[in-house]
C-alpha cells in the first residue's frame, strides 16, 4: 500500500488508507494480462492527495449515505484521473519525466505499454459502475466530465500555440473543464451514491466548482514558485510552454487574489449545510494554503 503524499491536508489524509484499500480492491477484480495490469496498479496506486476519491466519500458522508456505496465511485474516478495523467505525461502532450516524485509511466515501462493502460483504466471505471445501483446514472456523470477534461485538454494545447487568447473568460473556461469537471463529478458520483436531494447535489457541485478552480489556480501558483523537489514534479514549465494559467492572467499578486476569492465562494456554497460539512469547509482552508 502507498503512504499518503498529499501535503498538509488532514482531511484527505483521513481518507487516504480507505482509498487506497478500495482501489487495490476494484483493480483486483477485472484480472488483465500481466504487463498492463502492472503498468495500471503503478498508475493508479502512486503517491498523491486522492482528492477525488475523498470527494466521493466526503460528499456522500455530508448527505447522511452509507460509506461503503461510495468505494465504486471513488475507484472509478480516480481511475479516470490517472488515465489523464499518464496521457497528459506522454511525449505527443506535456513530455514529463517526474510525476508525484518519481517516473512517469511511459519512463517508468515504455510509452505503448503507457497509452495502452491509459485506454484501459477508463473501460475498467465504466465496468464498476455499470455494476451498482445507480450505474447508468453514474456513468452518465463520468463519461460527461471525462469528455469535459479532454476538451479541457485541447483548450491547453490550443493556447500553447497561441490559438486561444490568454484572457480570464477562456482561462475560467480551460481549467473549469481540465481540472474542474472531474471534480464536480467526484461530489455527484458521491451524492449519486446516498440518494441526495437535488438541493443537497446542486450545492455541493456549486461547492466543488469554486474547489477546482482553487485548486488548478494554486497548481498555477505553485508551479511558478514551488521547487520540483517540493511538488514532486517539474515545475517551470507552465512558462517554458507558454501555457495559459492564473499566472499569466492576473500576474502573481492578483492569482493570489483570486485563489482568496475562490475560497470564499466554495464557503458561501456551503452555506445551506450545517456542521455535517464542516470537512468540506476544512478541506477548502487547506487547499488554499497547500504547499504542493
Amino acid at each position: 500500500m502507498t503512504s499518503y503524499d498529499g501535503g498538509v491536508s488532514t482531511v484527505l489524509e483521513a481518507h487516504f488508507e480507505a482509498c487506497d484499500a478500495l482501489l487495490i480492491r476494484a483493480l483486483e477484480r477485472r484480472s488483465c494480462e500481466p504487463e498492463l495490469a502492472a503498468a495500471i496498479r503503478y498508475a493508479v496506486l502512486a503517491p498523491g492527495k486522492r482528492l477525488r476519491p475523498a470527494l466521493v466519500r466526503l460528499a456522500n458522508q455530508c448527505v447522511g449515505g452509507e460509506l461503503a456505496d461510495a468505494d465504486a465511485p471513488a475507484a472509478a474516478v480516480e481511475m479516470i484521473h490517472a488515465f489523464s495523467l499518464v496521457h497528459d505525461d506522454l511525449p505527443a502532450l506535456d513530455d514529463d519525466d517526474l510525476r508525484r516524485g518519481r517516473p512517469t509511466l511511459h519512463r517508468h515501462t515504455n510509452e505503448a505499454t503507457a497509452i495502452l493502460a491509459g485506454d484501459a483504466m477508463p473501460m475498467l471505471a465504466m465496468k464498476l459502475l455499470a455494476e451498482v445501483p445507480n450505474g447508468p446514472a453514474m456513468c452518465k456523470v463520468l463519461a460527461e466530465a471525462t469528455l469535459r477534461m479532454i476538451e479541457g485538454q485541447m483548450m491547453d494545447m490550443a493556447a500553447e500555440r497561441e490559438a486561444l487568447s490568454a484572457n480570464e473568460e477562456n482561462l475560467r473556461s480551460l481549467q473549469a473543464g481540465k481540472t474542474g469537471a472531474l471534480l464536480v463529478a467526484a461530489v455527484e458520483l458521491g451524492c449519486l451514491s446516498a440518494k441526495a436531494s437535488a438541493q443537497q447535489t446542486n450545492a455541493l457541485s456549486a461547492w466543488a466548482g469554486h474547489l477546482g478552480e482553487l485548486f488548478q489556480l494554486t497548481d498555477d501558483l505553485l508551479d511558478a514558485t514551488a521547487s520540483t523537489e517540493m511538488m514532486g514534479k517539474r515545475t517551470g514549465k507552465d512558462e517554458e510552454k507558454s501555457k495559459l494559467t492564473g499566472v499569466r492572467v492576473y500576474g502573481l499578486p492578483g492569482l493570489r487574489e483570486r485563489i482568496q476569492n475562490c475560497r470564499q465562494d466554495a464557503l458561501d456554497a456551503l452555506q445551506t449545510f450545517g456542521p455535517e460539512a464542516e470537512d468540506l469547509r476544512l478541506l477548502t482552508e487547506e487547499m488554499t494554503d497547500r504547499s504542493r
